[in-house]
Order: C-alpha cells, then structure tokens, then sequence
C-alpha cells in the first residue's frame, strides 16, 4: 500500500510540473546573516560549482567544530580536494589569528586558495559574466552602463576585459570579480540603476565577496577555539529510480468524464511549453502518455543535510543553501517548524516564486505523514489547472479560491 501511495504522490508531481514550471507564495522576511551562519552561507557559495547546489551546516563542537556538506551529486576526487585545501587554509590562519584583513589576504597560502576559488567555480563565473556582457553590449547607452565602465576603468587598465571573458586568465577573473564586488556594495540601494544589472554585478562578486568574508571571520580571535580543529561530513547523494504512473490515468481521476478529458488534452497541446514539459518527461504526448514511466529522483542538498543533523539535539539549525529553495522543500521545512516543532534556519528560503521540481525525492524522516500532507497540495495546484483549462471563465474563482486558500494563508 505503502508503495502505491509513493507512486501516486511522484505520479502527481509530475503532473503538476506539466502545468506549472514554478509556485507563487508569500514573501517572507530575509534572515540578517551573521557570524558562523553568515560564514555557512559564504562556504556554500565558493563550493558550488557550475550548476551544482550545495547546503552547509555548521555545528560548533567543546574543541572545534563539524561542517556538514551536503551536493545535489557525487563527490568527485577534485571536489574532496577542494574542500580539503578550503579546510586546511582556514585552519592555519584561525591558528595565526587575530592579524588585520590586509595581513590575512597577503598570506601565501591565502592568496592560492583565492586563485584556485576562482579556477572550480571558473564555469559558473564565466556563465554570469557573460550575462554582464550582454546587459553592457544591449544598453550601452544608458547612463548606468556608462557609470559601471568608467569604474571598471579606475581599477582596471583593461576596459576591454569584457571582450574578453572566455579567454582570461584565474589572476583577471580575480581582479574583474574583486572589481563588481566593490562596485555593487555602491550601488546596491541605487534604485534608479536596474535589479537585473545590479543583480549581475553581484553574482560576478559573489565568488570573492563570499572569500572575503570568510576570511574576516577566520582571522578573528573570537572564533579561534571554533576552527582549531574541522571535522569535514561530506553526504553522498541520495537518488533512486522511480515508477511513474501513466500522465492520462492521473489526470482523469480530475475529470468527471473521457469527452472533457479530449477537450482538456485539446486545450493542453496549444500550449507549447506543456507539450514541451511532456514531451521531456513522457516522451511523447501521445501514446506515451498511457504507459507506466520512470523517473530519476534525487534528494535536494537542503533536505539530505536536514534529515542528516536533526537528531543533534541542537538548540537552533541553521542550513546554508546556494541557492534558493524548490516548492517542495520550502513545503517540508516549514512542516518541520511549524508541525514539528523544530527551530530551523535555511537561508535559501526567501523567493515568492518557487520552482516545482519534478525529480524531487521525499524524505525518509517523516515520509507518510509529509506525503499525504503534500499530496493535498499536488491535487489543488492540478485541480486549479484543469479548470483554467476546462472553464476559462472560470480563472477568476480559481485565483479568489486559492487566495482563501489554507494553503496560501499558511504555507
């Protein structure tokens, strides 16, 4: 029973992606990040790799502390390397601290791990700088774009550098993203300039920004006794193949009867993202809509590392994610607060909009109860769906009923 109550729920999931790519909710307040939150949250971004998301748990221990990691896939050789190198150079300069920030960044050691930073998150870096390009290349013109290139000129000699993303060097990655780091805290309340601009300064920055403040903490005294010894905890991936039931056989138990079905799959094919959807996760929109599937589902980094560190007995947990949390996930960690009873912090929690991923993996901890509870949310996300589909007179009661919600009002 218990494994058909598993294939629905994924069934369901999948047909909820179809219809939507992400989930509106209520914006919530940003945590004010500080001290080794602030530190965990600076770690996740430095060892997120290409389009990897990572989530950081620290816990501080009598003698040092234990760093939890956990990735959305495998620990390669390089990666344990990596943070190994991370840990090590951290640990020898909390050993010489307190010494001034200029003194912990002129350090050897310092300076190489700045420079092989720059090298494993070289793909994600040249990715948002190439979205910088093209804002500069598109609104060349504009005063803000003007503003941002006689900056860069003041520090750096090359203007062109831009020109030049895909051939620079680990030492002109360093300098540009020092560069959009000092430029964004400038104008980061200058509203006049666009989100999306300024936004794209920031990730460039992001990488030694994040080093940089990592760097202010370690060299502090107060944290001495906290980094004199890191346990490093690195958490395999967990992932499984999953039966998914037919799209069709899910979709009618929301009909009343086959001819509303044909009228409702009608409607669906207009539209070419939900073909697109099927076509990505059925193969086909025809037949292959009647056939059992499978799918692989993997546990998102955040959950995995939860799951991991709630039996601590910990006061607090805070979980630093890369970035921002799926639907799913924001769903479970709020049923973990709020019907737990648990005191946990994400910092990747914070967005209106939340993607609904199809290859989310339900966790072990609190499976049955987490996944019935879930379930009622799959089945108004597609019931408020079909009936955009089938009664498009209809849209606006489905928005006043999904406003009235629980649902909304809660979760």
């Amino acid at each position: 029973m218990a494994i058909a109550e598993e294939n629905e729920f994924y069934s369901k999931l999948c047909v909820a992606r179809t219809f939507k790519g992400a989930v509106e909710e209520k914006r919530e307040k940003e945590i004010n990040l500080s001290g080794v939150d602030k530190f965990s949250y600076n770690l996740a971004t430095i060892l997120a790799r290409d389009r990897e998301v990572v989530a950081v748990n620290l816990r501080a221990l009598s003698d040092g502390c234990e760093i939890s990691i956990a990735k959305n896939s495998v620990w390669l050789d390089k990666d344990r390397e990596y943070v190994e190198k991370i840990k090590e150079t951290l640990k020898n300069v909390s050993k010489d601290a307190p010494m001034s920030f200029k003194q912990a960044c002129g350090r050897e050691d310092m300076r190489d791990l700045i420079l092989t930073i720059v090298e494993y998150c070289s793909e994600k870096l040249r990715y948002t700088l190439n979205k910088l390009r093209w804002d500069i290349t598109e609104y060349e013109d504009k005063v803000y774009t003007k503003s941002f290139l006689d900056y860069v000129k003041t520090k750096i000699n090359d203007v062109d550098i831009f020109d030049k993303i895909d051939v620079l060097n680990n030492e002109e990655k360093y300098t540009i993203s020092s560069v959009c780091c000092k430029y964004y805290k400038i104008v980061k309340q200058d509203f006049e300039i666009p989100k999306k601009f300024r936004n794209h300064t920031r990730k460039v920055g992001s990488y030694i920004e994040s080093l940089f403040n990592i760097v202010n903490c370690v060299r502090n005294t107060k944290y001495k006794d906290l980094f004199f010894r890191i346990d490093l905890k690195l958490l395999n991936p967990d992932v499984v193949i999953q039966p998914i039931l037919p799209w069709n056989g899910i979709v009618k138990k929301f009909l009343d009867h086959e001819k509303e079905y044909e009228g409702f799959m009608e409607e669906c094919l207009k539209d070419p993202t939900i073909g697109r959807r099927l076509k990505h996760m059925y193969g086909g929109v025809d037949a292959e809509l009647n056939c059992v599937s499978s799918n692989e589902v993997y546990l998102h980094a955040e959950l995995n590392l939860l799951t991991s560190v709630m039996n601590h007995e910990e006061k607090r947990i805070f979980i630093a994610v890369s970035k921002k949390c799926c639907y799913l996930c924001e769903l479970y960690i709020r049923y973990v607060q709020e019907i737990k009873g648990y005191n946990v912090a994400f910092s990747g929690s914070h967005k209106s909009l939340k993607k609904l991923c199809s290859r989310w993996k339900l966790p072990d901890t609190f499976k049955k109860e987490f996944m019935s509870y879930a379930q009622l949310e799959l089945d108004r996300i597609i019931e408020y769906e079909i009936k955009l589909c089938t009664e498009p007179d209809s849209e606006l009661e489905c928005i006043e009923a999904y406003l009235n919600s629980p649902f909304y009002h809660n979760f």
